[in-house]
């Protein structure tokens, strides 16, 4: 969705430094001149970190998948209302469960994307994600 708008085909998208380094994403897309186009969190961070990201990046995309992320969100959406272009994602607890029981050490997967739902999967087994925008 974002990724393909946002990416235009100019730039290179790469993991960032994300957990041991609050002042990069996890993953992030970068042009040719340095600029970050689109910074990908995902968990619940923090307001200010959030209001960071949104001051580097042009866009910002939070993926929220525990069982506490309603808690999380109902407390910090009034102060994200101001952040325009930020767009948060609820993957399903469900759904990151088995995204999570997917994941191997070394792993091929494939990856459809059709009307809002990721389709991942390996030789064996698939994952259907299909992600609720909160904003």
């Amino acid at each position: 969705h974002t990724l393909q708008t946002v990416c235009g085909g100019d730039g290179t998208l790469a993991f960032g430094k994300g957990l041991s380094d609050p002042d990069e994403p996890d993953v992030w897309l970068r042009d040719f001149t340095g600029a970050t186009r689109l910074w990908i969190e995902a968990g619940q961070p923090d307001e200010v970190a959030l209001t960071k990201a949104c001051r580097q990046a042009d866009q910002v995309v939070l993926y929220t998948f525990s069982h506490a992320a309603e808690v999380w969100w109902k407390g910090i959406q009034n102060k994200l209302t101001r952040l325009a272009n930020l767009s948060v994602w609820r993957i399903p607890a469900e759904q990151s469960q088995a995204l999570a029981a997917l994941a191997q050490r070394s792993m091929q997967l494939q990856a459809t994307l059709q009307e809002g739902t990721l389709m991942l999967g390996d030789a064996t087994r698939h994952v259907d994600v299909e992600p609720l925008r909160w904003k």
